[in-house]
This record gives structure tokens, sequence and C-alpha cells, in this order.
């Protein structure tokens, strides 16, 4: 389906969101759905939030944030959207539960392995541990039943839909991934409903020819979109780099809640979908960051 129906279909009000990728094949596409369709009070999760997390706070969407940090990589610099929500409340106050990296991975493993919690060495003795009123309980001591040992333990996530790029994917929703995975994996995994956006649709052959790269299996997926440049800004391995430039500008041209204004209608609001939004991008830009093919590391797989 498309990007718009299977945002309609499967992301409602009040959910749990898993958006994924972690510099490779971010969900860019997919969250500016979710702000064209006026989707509101979703809780939103992923290791890194960044400019994603950004723009859904700054469009009202979002009253509630699990993530690690959210801000612009390139530079470093602000995200000015995040800093008016925590300081102000514009455009609505939002709930930060601030995690760790490795905290939220493990809380999506323990999501995607079925389990209620999992330990980790970590966590304990910083602020992180800390459980401000509005997020409740994030990480919790226990004695472990073999050593005595108190160790710290976090709980599953298992959002109520989840978004991801790929590469590839055939029309079944058997989804591959190379490159950077981050936290894509377990993340998409732990999700109750599932929705895969590719790059290329292929047959069903290319992906059984290497079934280590799927990620997710098909009798999980509940929507296969057809999405390229979905991940645009951020890099897609084998398809399009980084643009850094777009990176660079967009906390100066969000600074202040007129710019913000300004920038939404041009690249989310003001196109109806993704094919729209690349006419905005412009030919040149296309062609400038697309990947250039480099093979390696043939596998023979003869029997």
């Amino acid at each position: 389906m498309t990007m718009k129906e299977a945002i309609k279909k499967f992301v409602h009000n009040n959910n749990l969101v898993f958006l994924g990728g972690f510099g490779n094949g971010i969900t860019f596409s997919a969250a500016q759905e979710i702000i064209r369709q006026n989707k509101r009070n979703l809780s939103i999760c992923k290791c890194a939030g960044g400019i994603l997390f950004d723009q859904l706070i700054g469009a009202g969407v979002t009253n509630q944030i699990i993530t690690s940090h959210c801000w612009n990589g390139i530079g470093p610099q602000p995200t000015w959207n995040f800093k008016r929500a925590i300081e102000e409340g514009i455009p609505q106050k939002i709930i930060y539960n601030e995690q760790s990296l490795f905290m939220i991975n493990m809380s999506f493993f323990a999501g995607y392995m079925g389990l209620p919690f999992m330990p980790i060495r970590s966590i304990v003795g910083t602020s992180i541990y800390d459980h401000p009123k509005d997020v409740g309980v994030k990480a919790a001591t226990v004695k472990c039943p073999f050593t005595g040992e108190e160790i710290c333990v976090v709980p599953a996530l298992n959002p109520d839909v989840g978004v991801i790029q790929v590469q590839r994917a055939d029309s079944e929703g058997n989804a591959q991934m190379w490159g950077l995975i981050g936290d894509t994996k377990y993340g998409i995994n732990s999700c109750k409903k599932i929705i895969v956006a590719a790059e290329v649709i292929v047959d069903k052959k290319v992906i059984m020819e290497s079934p280590e790269r799927t990620i997710i299996s098909a009798h999980k997926v509940n929507a296969v979109v057809h999405e390229p440049w979905g991940g645009h800004p951020s890099y897609m391995q084998g398809f399009y780099y980084t643009d850094l430039e777009y990176r660079f500008n967009y906390t100066k041209e969000t600074k202040t809640l007129e710019d913000w204004e300004i920038w939404l209608e041009k690249w989310v609001t003001g196109v109806d979908n993704r094919q729209e939004y690349l006419k905005v991008l412009g030919q040149e830009k296309i062609k400038k960051l697309k990947a250039k093919s480099i093979m390696q590391g043939a596998v023979d797989y003869g029997f």
C-alpha cells in the first residue's frame, strides 16, 4: 500500500510508535506522513531522536519521547522545537523519558524476546536511573537468584506500531537491511504492528539468495510500502548519501516559530507525498546524493 494508506490504517492517536533507523535509513517519510495526517498524543521511541523527533514535536504530534537525545548531530546544533517544548511548553509540554543508547536497545530486545525485562550492567549511579514522576519507573534493581548480586533491569518495550525503512523487501514483507542497523532490528521486532518501507520491491527469490540480511520476516508485517528515498535526509547504504547541507541548515531554518512554520510548509504539509517532496529537493541534489555502486564480499552459496 502507499505510505498514506499504511499510516492511516495502522498509526492511531495515543499509540506508542517505534521509528527505525540509526543514521542508516531513518524513517523521515513515515514521520512526515504522520504529521500530514495530524496524529495526536503519540509516544515515540527510538535510540536517537535527532531532527526526526524535533519535527514530530514541533508539529504537535507527540507528547512523550523515549530516546537518548534529541539534537542535530550535524554541527552539533540544537533542535529548537524540542527546546521550546521542554522550556516553554510550545506547542505543548512533552514528557522526556531519557534513556541511554544501550538501555533502550535492551528494552527493545526484551520486547522482541517476549520477556518482561532485561538485566544490564549500567545506569545505576547515573542521573538516567532517576525516576521522574511523569515517567514512572524506567529501571530497577533485583537480586540475582543465582549469585545474590543486585543487578539493574530495564522493562520491555512493545510499541503498538513500528515503521522501518530498508533497502529492499518482497511484496509479502520479508525485509532486508545492511550497513549500520543500530536499534532497527530489535526495535521493529518488538512491535505489535509493523510497516515496512523499502527502496525497492524485489522478487522473493532475491530475498532467499541471502536470507541472513533479513531483519524481519513476512508473517509479522502488516504493510509493505514502496518508498524510494524515504530515509532522506539520512543515508541509505548503497542508495544515497546523507544530505549534510540539508541537515546542517535545518537548525538555522527552524530557530524561531515563524522559521519553523515556513520550513514545515515547504517540506511536509505543502507536499502530498514523498514523490512531491523529491520535486522540492530537486533532481540536481538527488543526482549529487545518489550512491556510487560498490560491490563487495560476494559469497558463493554453491552446494
